[in-house]
């Protein structure tokens, strides 16, 4: 079955193996767009493994990338202007760069491997990081600086287009550099959506992304707007020293996940 016929059966009346797919799929993604707009990270890294337990490898990364983009630019639109310019300006550029890389790397380096290293590094992180949140001297002192962002930030490219899970890496740095919830989830949505662009322009090059599986994001919306607008409002009502917690729980939790499945 080709790529199109496939999503055309999904989308046509009765067309369904499983009548309850597309339910499940909205169900996925409103959790996915919750998280990453409650947190700010989790939500791709959540959905892809989900995504292609349901469908053929190669439609649920090309139905996931115009998903994110969306995901991701609801969440700019919610917390517009809030992001941290400077560690945009210090993550971005390179995290550019690093799609860019491991995309050429995709032939040679397995994604098994990469989401093993990603994963003891984020647990390493996330529990270091939970208990620094009530030793600030502590932070400060092991608070990467500059270029060490601008790394952590080629390092996220690299991993986002090898395992999809560059928020991960790009965290050990915007964590401890974010004064408050909204700073982090703002300039993280922010990341996300710029290197979303780059993704769908590479995945529809690559005849990844086509039409029919555009076609079929679009019935799943509605779930991610609901999911982001749900997501919204929990951040808001998190204490911010609480939020920091959770955030290195669910790195961690992340990284065991990456690790060991």
């Amino acid at each position: 079955m080709t790529m199109g016929n496939f999503i055309y059966n999904l989308l046509a009346s009765g067309g369904l193996q499983d009548p309850y797919l597309l339910l499940v799929l909205m169900g996925i993604v409103l959790a996915g767009a919750f998280v990453t707009s409650a947190f700010g990270i989790g939500g791709g890294i959540m959905m892809t493994p989900l995504f292609i337990f349901l469908l053929p490898p190669k439609f649920a990364i090309g139905l996931l990338a115009p998903l994110m983009l969306l995901i991701t630019g609801t969440g700019v639109r919610q917390y517009w202007g809030q992001w941290s310019v400077h560690s945009i300006l210090v993550i971005l550029p390179s995290s550019l760069v690093g799609i860019w890389v491991g995309t050429y790397l995709l032939a040679e380096i397995p994604a098994g491997i990469v989401s093993k290293t990603v994963g003891v590094l984020a647990i390493g992180f996330g529990v270091s990081q939970f208990f620094f949140i009530d030793r600030p001297d502590w932070s400060d002192r092991l608070r990467p600086g500059t270029w060490q962002g601008v790394g952590f930030g080629f390092g996220s490219g690299i991993t986002s287009a090898l395992a999809h899970s560059g928020g991960i890496i790009f965290s050990f740095y915007l964590l401890p550099h974010s004064r408050t919830k909204e700073i982090f989830v703002s300039t993280a949505v922010f990341l996300f959506f710029t290197s979303g662009i780059v993704k769908v322009g590479i995945y529809a090059y690559y005849g990844v992304l086509t039409f029919p599986i555009l076609l079929l994001s679009l019935t799943l919306v509605p779930a991610l707007i609901f999911g982001s607008i749900a997501g919204k409002r929990l951040n808001r009502l998190i204490p911010n020293k609480l939020f920091l917690r959770l955030i290195c729980v669910l790195v961690a939790a992340m990284g065991i996940k990456l690790t060991f499945w």
